[in-house]
């Protein structure tokens, strides 16, 4: 089967190679990191040995241990040749570290794995790798990739079915009409990540609220909410649940890289609030999914999540930015580099035209601000230095 490569990527893990570190790659469950994988063992069998293991594959059932993973490595080890060991799916191995550990730092052995539980990142283990390792996060398709994968040109129609479908890359393969199969795909994406990585690997015990939490997010991503408005949501819909057990099962989801925490952050002190967060889903797709029941498609709340999506994946780390009472949609900081964006469906109305390039004049700083919306004239507009641009030339920006 005809597989597209994500060349970024791949070029990405090739420079971190031969440092003496590991490479992890994150991200949730079908996002894509086994294709990478497998496409990056392609390219290094010319150059070494490879040694793959796939913890998914029935055959590797007996691997539980460190130990016996790493004698497995021990075996498959090829004297005098370089060696780069690809696990795909690593958090399958009880304390999978101490051997990841051992092996990173013997010469001639390059470590890659995959994983879909933030877990494998705890501090425990991040520092038991002594900061030998590089982290790889590894997205669902962008709106860029989207258009390559399914071969299509840029256009309001195409833009449409990236916003309703999502950035899943197996999705490609079954036709934009077969409403039915692609929906029945995400629903077992969804019950996989909900099972899995969530339910069997956390002991949870209620299930019924963990799957209405994550509905309850899906419906309201983009707003800000505490464990504590969340409680007490729920004791309204006849639902009684402490805030101590809404966060326990908050940090469950984010754990399973479905859904991204985002902080608040305060522009003129410079400093992140503790409180009140907003959370956005990493695949489009899997949000509308989950919102399928409820109501249409929610462009505006879709809109901010691709938005949110594309500054995380070029690389920014985002924030929700508050200053004297006003909010800016995402503050992106990477290095010493910052962008202030503000997402608004149109800004034709005059009411909605002076909140949106308002909130951003408020900053007096230098730093590139956008207002990104779906107007389609949209840059036509010059007011103070702000970069009005169209969703769609957003996205598309390298």
């Amino acid at each position: 089967m005809e597989r597209i490569n994500r060349n970024e990527y791949i070029a990405l893990i090739g420079s971190l190679l031969g440092k003496g570190e590991a490479v992890v790659l994150t991200g949730h469950r079908r996002a894509g990191k086994s294709c990478l994988l497998e496409m990056l063992a392609a390219e290094l069998s010319p150059k070494g040995n490879v040694i793959y293991i796939d913890m998914e594959n029935p055959e590797n059932a007996d691997l539980t241990t460190f130990r016996e993973l790493s004698e497995r490595i021990k075996e498959a080890l090829v004297e005098g040749h370089r060696n780069y060991v690809l696990i795909d799916e690593v958090q399958e191995v009880k304390e999978f570290e101490k051997a990841l550990r051992f092996w990173v730092k013997q010469d001639g052995v390059d470590v890659v794995v995959t994983g879909s539980n933030a877990a494998m990142l705890s501090s425990d283990i991040a520092s038991s790798f002594a900061g030998r390792y590089h982290r790889v996060h590894v997205s669902t398709l962008d709106y860029r990739e989207f258009l390559i994968f399914y071969g299509l040109e840029d256009s309001d129609h195409t833009f449409s079915h990236y916003l309703r479908w999502g950035g899943l890359p197996f999705l490609y393969r079954i036709p934009l009409e077969d409403e039915r199969t692609r929906t029945e795909y995400l629903g077992s994406i969804y019950d996989t990540i909900f099972v899995k990585d969530i339910v069997r690997r956390k002991n949870v015990r209620n299930v019924s609220l963990l799957d209405n939490l994550a509905r309850f997010v899906a419906d309201n991503s983009g707003k800000v909410f505490s464990a504590n408005s969340i409680a007490k949501y729920m004791k309204g819909s006849s639902m009684a649940v402490s805030a101590n057990t809404v966060a326990e099962y908050m940090d469950a989801l984010c754990d399973t890289y479905m859904i991204d925490r985002v902080k608040r952050y305060d522009i003129k002190g410079k400093s992140v609030f503790e409180q009140q967060d907003k959370y956005y889903f990493e695949d489009l797709g899997l949000r509308n999914y989950l919102c399928r029941d409820k109501r249409s498609l929610d462009i505006e709340k879709v809109l901010e999540g691709a938005v949110y999506l594309k500054l995380k994946r070029s690389g920014y780390d985002v924030y929700v930015g508050q200053l004297n009472g006003k909010e800016i949609d995402f503050v992106a900081r990477r290095g010493d580099e910052i962008l202030y964006v503000q997402v608004a469906l149109h800004v034709s109305s005059e009411e909605t035209y002076g909140r949106e390039f308002g909130n951003l004049k408020l900053i007096k700083d230098n730093y590139p601000k956008y207002v990104v919306t779906m107007d389609p004239n949209v840059g036509l507009i010059h007011d103070s230095g702000i970069v009005a641009c169209s969703a769609r030339q957003f996205l598309l920006k390298s």
